[in-house]
Formats: C-alpha cells, structure tokens, sequence
C-alpha cells in the first residue's frame, strides 16, 4: 500500500468518524428543536385562536343546531387540525380532514393519539366557556424530520466526498518532493556518492536529506578504505606466494640436497607467513561484522588468563600479570581474546630476548570502563610513527626479522575498541618501550 493512499485511508477515516458524530449530534440536536418547535406551533395556534375568542372577533357565536355536522368548518392542508367546542361539549368550529376521535382529551396540554393507524400530535386549552384543540399527524412530523435529514445529508456526502479527493491531491502535491528524491536515488550509480541536493526541499524532509547524505558521505569513506584494504592485501598476498613461487622454481633447478633444503624451508617460511596474513584478515573482518549470540566474557582477567595461558613456554615465564579488578566485558570474549593476544604477541615480538612483558588490568567504575596496559621494552615507535600506527599492513619495523608480521594486529585491536564504544593507544613507557592501552566498556551487571 503506498504512502499517499495510507495516509488518505487513516486520515479519511478519521475525518469520516468526527463527521458521522458531529452529523448525529446535529441531526439529533435538530429533531429535539424540531419536536419543540411544532409543539410550540400547536399552541400558539391554540393559543391564537382563544386570544380571537375574548376580543369578540367572534361576538354572535352560538352553539350551531343540528350537533357537529352543522359546526363551522375550515379547509386546511392535510396532516393539521383545530377544533373549538364548548364546554359542555358541543362544537363550535372545526377543520375538515381529522377524525374527531383526535379531539377527544380529556384535560389540558400535549397528548399523543393514535386513531385508525394514525399517530396525532394534540394540544387542548380550555380558556372560559371554550375548549381549543390543535393537532399535527405524527407522520407528517416525521416527512419533515426525513427531509430535514436529507436537506443536511446530501451536502454532507458532497462535501466528505469532495474532501477525499481534496486530501488525495493535496497529499499527492506534498509528498511530491519525495518521488523527486526516489528518481535522484533511481538514476545513481552504484559507485556514485556524492551528496544528494533537491530543489526547494521542505522543512520536514531536510533531516532526512541530511541523514541521507551522512550515510553517503560514510559509505563513500568506507569504500575509499575497502580499495585502499584490497589494495594492501593484494600487494601482501603477492609478496608471500612470488616468495613460494621463486623457491619452488629454484628447489627444481636445484640438484645440491642442501640448497633444496633451504629453498623448501624458506618456501614453507613463506607460506606460514601467506597463513598468518590471511588469519589476521578473516579476524580484521569479523571484528567489523555482527556480534553471535552467547559470545559473552563475563570475566575480563579470565580473558586474559586464558591468553597467556595458550602462549608457548618459553614465552609464558615472560609475561607479568598485574590484576587490580575484574568485570564483566561488553565485548564478546572471541574478540577480546584476539585483541589482547594481538598486543601480547606484538610485545613479545619486538621486546628483546628475556625481557619481561607486564600486563596490568584496571577498572573505572565511574566511567564503567576497563582498562588493559600491555607494556614491553622494545625499540618503542617515534612520534611519527605513532601517527602511522593502526594503519592496514603498515610496520612500525623494517629490520631483518621483523617482517614476519601481517601489519594488521594493531588495525584489528582498534577495530574491535571502536566497534563496542570503547578505546586504544600507544605510548612511549618511561624507561623505554611502548605501552599500549586498551579500554573497553563495562557490562552493566557491574555497573
């Protein structure tokens, strides 16, 4: 169902339902008014007639000879009657077409007849020696009521169906900015991001707009650094396997059992390399994407026990824990495990042989934020380095040995601090080395 045509069913319906009570409120107001006011006609005629009665208009008036087929009668329109009778019984003046059952009360004021099928409206005053009745037939009553209905209902049906039409073309004017936008969004490319502008664009669709043209702007970043990721890791991925093609030409030229040795050792050096690359990829991925259910790390030092837990040995001895709180972690204990392991294996890599790693935990319950600083003693990262550092496959070491690494542990760390809200940086540590701090927002349990 399309906006327009929704919007003038809720709205038609709702104008619909105010006007079929206002109209019932009306019509029911109008035929209480009505009642009243041919009431008060019956007797005011009533009252007419006595009011000619004492100024003598009728002075010789006398009880006709030959009982009530001899009594004055008046032509009138059908549906109405008066009767003049003496009080003792005898009639005076009547008018023609009403059955004198209709005359027939027996005291003063409104009464309700019924006579033959017919319904009559009466009103009896006695005034003096007189008695004066006026009668309407109910059935007339009603023709007017019907007509009065009529009289409002068919302007009603013109005017709510005239009102339709008039929100359909109102509402189809108003939301004309809208199709505007949906050609505009129709005829781009899908690599076209640049913003998206509207002629005389209204107040309320502006923040939509806007919206919109933040989201453009975002997916344009996001497309800029998905080329530039592609193109870092096609150069990555090329230099491994050129590595494992050259070795494998050379182990089949090479007839000496120790150069084949040595060209079939490097050749697996590379493809542990081409292994590790593509690992850190398919992590630096998955930090970026949805969270699975059940995924939870209700404990941040059990976290990081269990990495230091799985390192071999000889590293083992080297890494320092130093524990002042534990909680719960927003983030998922998959992505946490592969965050500290990352900044352990860095600090491990470029700290020289022997030399302690210490990793402190901290908790800021005020700010509901942990805080995991990994510290080594290696070479550290010069204040432009620094700035380079979390760029995709970018090394902070060049040195013989130190190209083992994929350039992206330090990217997925801080991808997966911003993707749950909480933080990563690097510092030089007093004395030498570097010291990196990851923050990471508290569950609300320990809140």
């Amino acid at each position: 169902m399309s906006l327009r045509l929704r919007t003038v069913l809720i709205t038609g319906a709702a104008l619909a339902a105010l006007w079929l009570l206002a109209a019932a409120w009306m019509v029911a107001g109008a035929q209480v008014r009505l009642e009243q006011t041919l009431d008060q006609r019956l007797a005011m005629s009533a009252r007419m007639v006595s009011g000619l009665l004492q100024r003598s208009m009728l002075p010789s008036v006398s009880i006709p000879e030959g009982g009530p087929d001899a009594a004055v009668r008046v032509g009138t329109a059908e549906g109405i009657a008066c009767q003049v009778r003496s009080m003792r019984g005898e009639v005076l003046a009547q008018t023609d077409g009403a059955p004198a059952a209709v005359f027939g009360a027996d005291r003063s004021g409104y009464a309700l007849l019924e006579h033959d099928g017919q319904r009559w409206r009466t009103f009896t005053l006695r005034d003096g020696d007189y008695q004066i009745t006026t009668a309407d037939r109910v059935d007339e009553r009603q023709a007017l009521l019907r007509q009065m209905r009529s009289a409002t209902g068919v302007p009603f049906l013109i005017a709510s169906i005239g009102g339709l039409l008039a929100l359909w073309t109102g509402i189809a004017r108003g939301l004309a900015p809208l199709g505007a936008l949906r050609r505009v969004l129709k005829e781009r490319g899908e690599n076209d991001t640049r913003p998206i502008t509207l002629e005389r664009t209204p107040p309320e669709l502006q923040p939509v707009l806007g919206a919109m043209n933040d989201l453009l702007a975002r997916l344009a970043g996001a497309l800029a650094s998905q080329r530039a990721f592609t193109d870092a890791a096609a150069h990555e991925l090329r230099t491994p396997l050129t590595a494992v093609d050259t070795h494998l030409q050379v182990l089949r030229l090479t007839t000496d059992k120790a150069g084949r040795e040595a060209s079939l050792q490097q050749a697996e050096e590379a493809v542990r390399r081409l292994s590790r690359t593509l690992d850190q990829m398919m992590l630096l991925a998955r930090a970026e994407a949805a969270v699975a259910d059940g995924d939870t790390a209700a404990s941040v030092g059990a976290v990081v026990e269990e990495v230091i837990r799985r390192l071999p040995s000889t590293d083992q001895h080297r890494v320092r824990l130093v524990s002042h709180a534990d909680a719960p972690s927003l983030v998922p204990r998959s992505m946490l495990e592969s965050a500290v392991r990352n900044l352990v294996d860095n600090a491990l890599r470029y700290s020289p042989p022997g030399s302690p790693v210490v990793v402190t935990l901290q908790c800021d319950t005020s700010a509901a934020q942990f805080t995991i600083d990994i510290a080594d003693r290696g070479p550290g990262l010069a204040e432009e380095q620094l700035a380079q550092a979390g760029r995709r496959f970018w090394r902070g070491d060049h040195r013989p040995g130190r190209e083992n690494g994929s350039g992206l542990g330090i990217s997925i760390v801080r991808a997966i601090a911003e993707h749950f809200g909480g933080g990563f940086s690097l510092a030089p540590r007093e004395g030498g080395g570097l010291i990196a701090r990851l923050q990471i927002p508290v569950a609300s349990e320990s809140r």
